[in-house]
């Protein structure tokens, strides 16, 4: 198998990083993603020194900011035109509801709007290579509901349930860029539960170490490019069920409507 060239969001700590290391490890060229020069740079370095081998680079990006998000995919493609993975795994857990500057409460827009974003400006470049996007998703997906009216928290608002529904959302878009004319080869996963600081925001819970979740993203890409799999939502490696929601064609049919509304202006 070819090593392969790809981008991980969120790969400054957590679940992006333990993967950051796990494929540096196994020689794959991995491009580092985060929104702060300083840690980027910490995470460059933690690289470096847990590995011994240097990531092909690292780039710049605030999701709540979406006209980064486009330049950020556009310097992906300019600069490292032979990506053929992307792993979209940033993700906040928010306790109290907030707006990003554009107006989008900032879990709709951090966790799912702006990797729709970021997944279609890359989305040529990864067709032209053969490549494929991996969607960072949740077994909490399966509590949430889609609500068109209530997609960001407009009527009633929690941090569970806008963190629960991004990751629904994350594998409805899945199926989605699965599928049609010109699919994109795309998968999700849940990595488990991990002791990240999303965790501790979010649940009082311990969790894995955070190398789990490296190794989760790391062996679930090796069983999607072993077995060729396309559109399957993935637990403990192996391919699962997702809900019932997510697998509603009228749902994802609206959902991707409105996302379309929402990106028009990047000509999406």
């Amino acid at each position: 198998m070819k090593p392969f060239t790809l981008c991980i969001t969120g790969s400054t700590d957590g679940i992006g990083l333990a993967a950051a290391k796990r494929f540096a490890t196994a020689g794959h060229r991995v491009i580092v993603h985060g929104r702060d020069p300083f840690r980027i740079s910490n995470a460059v370095s933690e690289i470096v020194r847990s590995t011994g081998t240097e990531p092909l680079g690292a780039i710049e990006a605030d999701f709540t900011d979406l006209d980064a998000v486009h330049a950020m995919g556009r310097e992906l493609c300019k600069r490292w035109y032979s990506i053929d993975l992307l792993v979209n795994n940033a993700a906040v857990y928010m306790p109290v509801r907030t707006l990003v500057p554009e107006g989008y409460e900032t879990t709709f827009c951090v966790n799912y709007l702006a990797h729709v974003l970021l997944t279609n400006v890359v989305r040529p470049v990864l067709l032209t290579n053969g490549g494929s996007v991996l969607n960072v998703s949740s077994v909490d997906h399966h509590s949430a509901v889609f609500d068109p009216s209530n997609m960001q928290g407009e009527r009633s608002w929690s941090g569970y349930d806008a963190y629960a529904q991004s990751k629904l959302f994350n594998i409805m878009f899945t199926l989605d860029s699965a599928s049609g004319d010109n699919p994109l080869r795309s998968n999700s996963l849940d990595p488990g539960v991990i002791a990240t600081k999303l965790l501790h925001a979010g649940w009082s819970l311990g969790g894995d170490d955070v190398s789990q979740g490296g190794e989760e993203v790391y062996g679930t890409v090796m069983e999607i490019a072993r077995g060729g799999c396309n559109g399957e939502y993935f637990e403990n490696l192996r391919p699962a069920r997702h809900s019932s929601v997510a697998g509603d064609p009228w749902a994802r049919k609206e959902l991707a409507e409105l996302t379309g509304m929402m990106l028009k202006r990047f000509g999406f």
